[in-house]
């Protein structure tokens, strides 16, 4: 038998929803390749990783030809797509091992392993157990596979007719990998490269919002360490200098920070601090970065951290406002009050900050004046916005409180496997005596045509890069000069027809 064996990794095509999503790559299975990369065990692992949004869709009836193991992970509305993946490839070749994971399938094991044909469904977070996982699942089979399943920790698989699930003690640590593993990649060249780059500074939070998943996903609040985020910082300057993420003429380029960098002053002291010394280094090692984070309001509370976070390179913040009701914020256990929020989104504004407010429509204390006067509120205190409709995400307090309803709008029958492929937060998909599903659509398009979509934004880099991906490197002279304009006109914050036609560090077709 020989040693060297290959894994195709898969993220299946997304069907809406949040856009940037689509056009930025996420980073799990990029972790897992390089835990496979790193692994010293029974077999060397070839890796390659498929995202079908940028790649095009898998087929396995002959893309899977000479692969050893499959791992695909899915958010909620890939779920389909991920489960027809899995199926097909059980069909055309029946014994190949086939590993699910993420945060759809972690806390709907059963779910997976009956209706997606899989043999394993990896909970929660896998890099460190992924490579004696591998080798377990080519080494044994079906007399021996139970057996050897059972030693390996945070994992489900059936036995008979029974999942058996295996309990694990404590947490990976968020450097067990240092680098994501980039180059696994499938067709990522210079001609095709990354529209920007991603880097994780952190796992978990140290909130406990009710609608949201990752408090479940990714348990705790880890910072990586200092020099784990400067080597993941000098990893996308190679990156860019390859051409293998898009930059502007003067070599600038665009860096999505996740997830919840910056933890409230207020509430997590000693992280704030922390952060606020690490910002200060960072400034030496981001001079061509154009950075995007996600924070809480409260950094608008904190003058020194903002300027320290300006310095190092931050442009653009996500902010999870989430309402402007007291009681909305209340019901869903979000700790910030809507005056408050007010002014810290007019603190980062003046800080010099591109605020993108996130908001969630269909909270309990909802109506539809309330929600576009919402809309109006929003564009008053924010360059852009995100709408989503109140969606129960698995792992979470809705997920079993809420009924949910059929693709028809009907309710669910019992044990009938809920329509994933609409939990895109454009539409309700539990029982609400406001609105029906019809009705929550048009709600949907009401309260997003007053906004201004930072979707929108991504949307057109994504479609930019599917029609002239192939030839970036070749770009024209005209093409730089409006990037580099666009850079400044967004550095300066400015509400300006150009500024409306170009995207950060990219450019984009005529509005």
């Amino acid at each position: 038998m020989t040693k060297t064996k290959r894994v195709l990794l898969v993220a299946p095509k997304s069907t809406g929803g949040n856009f940037e999503y689509v056009a930025i790559p996420r980073q799990g299975l990029l972790y897992l390749s390089a835990a496979l990369k790193q692994w010293r065990g029974d077999y060397l692992y070839e890796r390659e990783v498929w995202y079908e949004d940028r790649n095009g869709k898998i087929n396995p009836a002959k893309d899977l030809e000479g692969v050893d193991i499959l791992l695909v992970t899915a958010l909620i509305n890939e779920a389909p797509r991920a489960y027809e993946i899995t199926r097909q490839a059980r069909d055309y070749w029946p014994e190949l091992p086939i590993v699910g994971g993420g945060p759809h399938m972690s806390p709907l094991a059963d779910e997976a392993l009956r209706f997606g044909k899989l043999d394993v469904v990896v909970q929660r977070e896998g890099e460190d157990i992924v490579g004696p996982l591998c080798d377990a699942l080519i080494t044994h089979k079906n007399g021996t596979r139970s057996a050897a399943l059972q030693q390996i920790p945070g994992i489900s698989f059936l036995e008979g007719d029974h999942t058996v699930q295996t309990s694990r003690r404590g947490l990976v640590q968020p450097n067990f990998v240092e680098l994501p593993d980039f180059d696994s990649m499938r067709d990522l060249t210079s001609k095709n490269p990354l529209a920007a780059g991603v880097m994780e500074t952190t796992r978990g939070c140290v909130e406990n919002c009710s609608y949201c998943q990752v408090i479940q996903q990714f348990l705790g609040y880890r910072m990586v360490p200092r020099e784990t985020e400067l080597r993941r910082l000098a990893q996308l300057d190679d990156l860019a200098e390859r051409g293998l993420i898009f930059a502007s003429k003067d070599g600038r380029f665009s860096v999505f920070v996740s997830d919840d960098l910056h933890a409230p002053p207020l509430r997590a002291t000693k992280f704030r601090n922390e952060r606020f010394e690490r910002l200060k280094t960072w400034k030496e090692h981001a001079k061509n970065m154009w950075m995007i984070g996600q924070v809480r309001a409260e950094v608008g509370q904190d003058p020194e951290l903002s300027l320290a976070m300006r310095e190092a390179g931050f442009k653009m913040l996500y902010v999870g406002v989430e309402s402007s009701n007291a009681e909305n914020l209340k019901a869903v256990n979000k700790r910030q009050e809507p005056d408050q929020i007010n002014k810290d989104l007019a603190a980062l504004n003046q800080a010099g900050f591109l605020v993108t407010a996130m908001t969630i429509i269909g909270l309990p204390y909802d109506t539809e004046e309330s929600v576009m006067e919402m809309a109006e509120w929003a564009k008053t205190v924010s360059r852009y916005q995100t709408a989503n409709l109140l969606t129960p995400l698995p792992a979470t307090v809705n997920w079993d409180t809420l009924t949910p309803l059929d693709e028809d709008g009907s309710i669910l029958e019992p044990g009938k496997m809920r329509p994933y492929q609409l939990y895109t937060g454009r539409q309700l998909v539990h029982v609400d005596r406001r609105w029906s599903m019809q009705e929550s659509r048009e709600l949907f398009e009401a309260y997003t045509s007053r906004l201004r979509p930072v979707d929108t934004m991504y949307e057109r880099i994504f479609k930019m890069f599917k029609r002239h991906g192939h030839r970036l490197s070749e770009m024209t002279k005209e093409a730089g000069d409006k990037v580099s304009s666009g850079i400044t006109d967004l550095k300066n914050g400015l509400d300006s027809a150009n500024s409306r036609r170009v995207l950060p560090v990219l450019p984009q077709d005529e509005d």
